[in-house]
C-alpha cells in the first residue's frame, strides 16, 4: 500500500478519486480524513461521500468527517456544511447538536431560507413552538412568492405557520396564513382540506367561500372525511371523502400477517388500538368497557401511541388493560408485527379517519378479524376494516350499503358509556353566568359540528321561545364573535348567547343540571356530549338524518326510554324545542322519566352492552377448522408435574407424551431412567420419540394388559400431565397401573378443576362452548372437581400425598361475592366455595397403597 502521509494535497485527491472509482470504502475513507484535516477536501466531494455513508447507514461517520471538515477548512460556502450536519445530527436524534449547527449556518448566513426552515422544524419537534413560529415568519419576510427559486419555500413556510397556529388554537391566524398560500398556489389540496376545517372551527359561514382560484367545487372534493360528517348530511358524499382519503393515505393491503382462519386460544384475544387512551372523548366513553370484559372468556390488550397526560382517567384506562402495549416508537409495520405476534383474535381500531391516525397498521392486516369502533362515526372506507360496530337505528340496513365495512349489530345501543363518571354538586345559575329566570337551552358540542343551518334553526326557536337563552361552549373568542354576529343578522339579541369556559370533569357534568333542554346539531350529533348530558339527566333533542353521524343521538335517547325527543325533520325538531320550552311540565315529566331510568336503561347499563359485544366478538372470530385432536402441541413442560417427580425413578411411564418437553427436562436431571411415553396422536409420538427412551403409539386405555404389564413391572411413576380427564375410564387405567406396577407406585397427574369460576360463569350464561384446549377442551370427557380427583385416587386403592392449586386469575369482587352466596344458598362453606373456584387446575401426588 502506498504511503499517503507524505503526498501533497493535489496527489492525496487523485488517489481519493481512484479509491472512490473503484469502491474501495477503506481507502476512500482514510484519504477523505487526511484531505478534510488538510482542509484539501472539495466541498463537492465532502456532500457527495457523507451522502453516501448516510444512505449505507453510517451517518455517524459523515457528522465525524462533518467536523473534522469544519475545523480545517475556510470557505465562504462553510454556512451549507454546517446545514448538512445539522441535518444529520437531527436524524441522529442529536436535537442540541443540530440546533447549534443550524444557528451557527444562520450567523454566517443570517438570509439562508433553508436554514430557517429546517431550524423551525427542529424547534417545534423540541417543545418550542414559538421559537418555531419565528423561524418561519423570518422565511416569508425573506422569501420573494414572485420568484420561481423562492416560492416553494414561501409556501412551505406559509403552509407550517397555518399548521402549527392551527395546533396552537390560534384560528384566524392560521385561516391567514393557509389563504396567502392558496393564493400563491391553489392547486394545493391538502391545505385546502385544512382551511375547511378552520372556518367549521370557527363558525365560520359559509365554509365553502371562494378564494382566487380555488372554487366552491374544489373545497367540498378536498374536505376532509371528518369535517365532511358536519358539512354533509349525504351518505355517499361521506363515503366519497374517505375513499379519497384511503386513496391518499393508506397503502394497498400486503399480504396478511395474521392467518385467515384465526387462531385457537383458552379465551378471545381482543386488542384496543388508540392514540387516545388518555383525557379524551374516547376513554371518556369507554373506561368501564375495559374494566368489564369477561377475563373467563376474553383477554384484552391495549395497542397504544397515546400520550401520557398524566389525568386519572389516562391511569384508570391503562390499569383496566391486561397488556398495555406502547407502539409510538414502531413503524407502522413494526406495530402490525408486534400485534401479529400477540395472536389477536379480534382488533379493534378507535380511530377510524379522525387526527393521529395510523390506518397502515391495519392495511398489514395484523388480525384475521378487525373492527371500526367509535372514533370515527361515519364509513372508513379502509380495505382492511371487516366490521363497525353499530345499532340498528344508527345504521339500519338500508343505509349500510354506504358502508364498506359490514355492520356488526349491537341490539340496543352502539355506544359504551362509563358508569363510574362522578357528577359534581349542582351549581347555581349565577356561578354559571346565566340569568336566573331565564328558559336555557344548550348545547355543548364540538363548535365545528354547528353549521350555518342548525344555528338558524336555533335562532328561530329563541325568537319563538321569550325569555329563553342558548349556552354554548367556545374556547375562542373569534367564535363567540362569529356567533354572537350571525345572531344579530338573525334578529336575536347577541346577549341571549352565553358561552361556558372550561372546568372539570366533574364541574363540567353538573353544569347540564342548570339547563333545561340540550339542543343537538343535526349533520354530526352529540356522541359523547350527548351521553354526558343524559347521564347528568338533562333532556337531548336531536333531529335524526340519513348517515351514521346523523343518527348517534337517537339511538341514545331510544336506548333512555326517550322515543319522543327524537325527530327527523328540522321543522318539527324546531316546533318540539318551542313546545318543551314553553311547556315546562312536559320537560318536567321527561326529565323525571330520564331520573327514574337512568340506572337501569339500556343505555347505561354497560355490563349488558359489554356482555353484548363479547357475544358478537366471540361470533366473528375466526378459528381453524381441523380434525379434532388432542390438546395441542405444547414445547413447554408442566413445571409442578416436574417438581412433584422424585429424580431418582429408574423408570417412568407418561401418558399423552406430547412433544416430549417433559421427558426432556426429567432426563437431563436423570439420564439413567427409562422414560416410556404413550401418545394417541402420531405427529405427536414422532415429536416425543426424541426425548423419550420408547414410544408406544395408541390409545392407553386400549392397550393389552401385556403392555401395561410390560412397561409397568419398571415404572415407579405414571404421570398425567392433562391426560386423564381425556379418559373414559380413568377409575379402570388406574386399577390396572397399580395392579402392574404394584404398592408404592406413584401416580403424578395436572386435571383441569371443573369448579373454576370461569367454568361457572360459562355456565351461568349458557355458554359451554368446546374449544380445542383448556378446561372447555373438545376432547375432555371426565370433569373432576378438588372433591372428585381426591375420591378418584382413594377409591382405587391410591394415597393422596400432595395436592396443589395451579392459579391462573382470581375472581372478581363481584365473582367471589356471587360465588359466596351460592354457597350459601346450597348449605356449603362460601369461604371453601371461593377457594375451590380460584383453581384452574390441580396438581395431585398420589401413592398405591398395599
Amino acid at each position: 500500500m502506498t504511503n499517503t502521509s507524505k503526498l501533497s494535497p493535489p496527489a492525496l485527491l487523485q488517489a481519493f478519486t481512484a479509491a472512490l472509482r473503484n469502491s474501495d470504502h477503506v481507502r476512500t475513507a482514510e484519504l477523505a480524513t487526511q484531505l478534510a484535516r488538510t482542509g484539501a477536501l472539495p466541498i463537492t466531494d465532502l456532500f457527495n461521500l457523507t451522502q453516501q455513508w448516510t444512505e449505507q447507514g453510517h451517518p455517524a461517520q459523515s457528522v465525524a468527517l462533518f467536523q473534522l471538515w469544519l475545523a480545517h477548512t475556510e470557505t465562504p460556502a462553510k454556512y451549507a456544511v454546517l446545514f448538512n450536519l445539522g441535518v444529520t445530527l437531527a436524524n441522529l436524534q442529536d436535537l442540541d447538536g443540530a440546533e447549534a449547527a443550524y444557528r451557527s449556518a444562520l450567523e454566517l448566513k443570517p438570509d439562508f431560507i433553508e436554514g430557517l426552515l429546517n431550524l423551525g422544524t427542529l424547534l417545534e419537534r423540541k417543545g418550542d413552538p414559538r421559537g418555531a413560529l419565528t423561524q418561519w415568519n423570518s422565511v416569508t419576510a425573506i422569501a420573494k412568492p414572485d420568484e420561481p427559486a423562492h416560492q416553494a419555500f414561501y409556501q412551505q413556510a406559509l403552509n407550517n405557520l397555518g399548521r402549527l397556529l392551527e395546533i396552537l388554537k390560534q384560528y384566524p391566524e392560521a385561516e391567514d396564513m393557509l389563504t396567502r398560500s392558496l393564493l400563491v398556489d391553489p392547486a394545493q389540496p391538502k391545505v385546502i382540506t385544512h382551511l375547511i376545517h378552520l372556518r367549521q372551527k370557527q363558525c365560520k359561514w359559509p365554509i365553502y367561500a371562494e378564494i382566487p382560484g380555488v372554487t366552491s367545487q374544489a373545497m367540498r372534493a378536498h374536505t376532509s372525511a371528518l369535517a365532511v360528517l358536519s358539512a354533509s348530511g349525504d351518505p355517499q358524499v361521506q363515503l366519497d371523502a374517505a375513499r379519497r382519503f384511503v386513496a391518499e393515505n393508506v397503502i394497498t393491503p400486503t399480504t396478511p400477517l395474521a392467518p385467515a382462519d384465526g387462531y385457537r386460544h383458552d379465551r378471545l384475544r381482543i386488542g384496543y388500538l388508540s392514540s387516545d387512551l388518555q383525557s379524551h372523548a374516547v376513554s371518556i366513553l369507554t373506561a368501564e368497557l375495559y374494566e368489564l370484559h369477561d377475563r373467563s372468556r376474553t383477554e384484552v390488550y391495549a395497542f397504544s401511541w397515546s400520550k401520557e397526560d398524566g389525568t386519572p382517567l389516562r391511569a384508570r384506562v391503562v390499569r383496566a388493560m391486561d397488556h398495555y402495549i406502547p407502539i409510538a416508537h414502531m413503524s407502522d409495520e413494526q406495530a402490525a408485527r408486534c400485534i401479529r405476534e400477540h395472536e389477536i383474535d379480534v382488533l379493534i381500531d378507535l380511530h377510524g379517519l379522525t387526527a393521529g391516525t395510523r390506518p397502515n397498521i391495519l392495511s398489514w392486516r395484523p388480525a384475521p378479524v378487525q373492527v371500526t369502533y367509535l372514533g370515527f362515526p361515519g364509513p372508513t372506507a379502509l380495505p382492511c376494516i371487516d366490521y363497525v360496530l353499530a345499532d340498528r337505528f344508527v345504521l339500519p340496513p338500508d343505509l349500510a350499503a354506504y358502508f364498506v365495512e359490514r355492520p356488526l349489530y349491537l341490539p340496543d345501543t352502539f355506544q359504551i358509556n362509563d358508569r363510574q363518571r362522578e357528577i359534581g354538586p349542582r351549581p347555581t345559575r349565577a356561578a354559571c353566568g346565566l340569568p336566573e329566570d331565564a328558559f336555557v337551552y344548550c348545547s355543548f358540542n364540538n363548535n365545528f359540528k354547528i353549521t350555518e343551518t342548525i344555528f338558524a334553526c336555533w335562532m328561530r326557536i329563541l325568537q319563538r321561545t321569550p325569555g329563553s337563552v342558548l349556552w354554548l361552549v367556545a374556547d375562542h373568542q373569534v367564535v363567540r364573535d362569529n356567533l354572537r354576529a350571525s345572531a344579530q343578522r338573525a334578529g336575536v339579541d347577541p346577549e341571549r348567547l352565553y358561552f361556558a369556559g372550561r372546568v372539570g370533569p366533574t364541574e363540567y357534568l353538573a353544569r347540564y343540571q342548570v339547563a333545561d333542554l340540550f339542543l343537538d346539531t343535526d349533520t354530526f350529533n352529540a356522541g359523547t356530549t350527548g351521553s354526558d348530558a343524559l347521564w347528568a339527566g338533562l333532556p337531548l333533542l336531536t333531529c335524526a338524518g340519513q348517515t351514521f353521524s346523523s343518527r348517534m343521538a337517537g339511538s341514545l335517547l331510544l336506548a333512555a326510554g326517550l322515543p319522543e325527543l327524537v325527530t327527523h325533520n328540522l321543522a318539527d325538531y324546531e316546533e318540539l324545542a318551542v313546545q318543551l320550552g314553553r311547556q315546562p311540565s312536559l320537560l318536567a315529566t321527561l326529565k323525571q322519566r330520564l331520573a327514574d331510568n337512568r340506572l337501569s336503561c339500556p343505555l347505561f347499563d354497560s355490563p349488558r352492552l359489554v356482555r353484548n359485544l363479547e357475544d358478537q366478538l366471540e361470533r366473528i372470530a375466526m378459528h381453524p377448522t381441523q380434525e379434532i385432536k388432542q390438546t395441542p402441541i405444547n414445547d413447554v413442560h408442566n413445571a409442578d408435574v416436574y417438581n412433584f417427580m422424585r429424580k431418582d425413578y429408574g423408570g417412568v411411564v407418561e401418558v399423552g407424551s406430547s412433544s416430549g418437553a417433559l421427558a426432556r427436562v426429567y432426563r437431563d436431571a436423570n439420564p439413567g431412567c427409562s422414560y416410556v411415553g404413550i401418545e394417541i396422536d402420531a405427529d405427536y409420538a414422532d415429536a416425543s420419540r426424541r426425548h423419550c427412551t420408547e414410544v408406544i403409539l395408541g390409545n392407553v386405555e386400549k392397550l393389552s394388559d401385556d403392555t401395561i404389564n410390560r412397561i409397568g413391572k419398571d415404572a415407579q411413576c405414571w404421570v398425567f400431565a392433562d391426560a386423564l380427564e381425556h379418559l373414559y375410564d380413568p377409575w379402570q387405567l388406574l386399577r390396572r397401573i397399580k395392579h402392574a406396577s404394584g404398592a408404592g407406585t406413584e401416580v403424578v397427574a395436572c386435571i383441569p378443576n371443573a369448579q373454576y369460576w370461569g367454568l361457572q360463569a360459562h355456565l351461568n350464561g349458557g355458554k359451554f362452548i368446546y374449544q380445542d384446549s383448556g378446561i372447555l377442551d373438545r376432547t375432555h370427557i371426565r370433569w373432576l372437581t378438588r372433591l372428585t380427583i381426591i375420591d378418584l385416587f382413594q377409591a382405587n386403592g391410591y394415597r393422596v400425598e400432595n395436592m396443589i392449586a395451579r392459579i391462573l386469575t382470581r375472581p372478581s369482587a363481584a365473582m367471589e361475592a356471587a360465588l359466596r352466596q351460592m354457597a350459601l344458598a346450597s348449605g356449603n362453606d362460601p369461604d371453601l366455595a371461593v377457594q375451590d373456584a380460584t383453581a384452574f387446575q390441580y396438581v395431585v401426588k398420589a401413592v398405591a397403597t398395599a
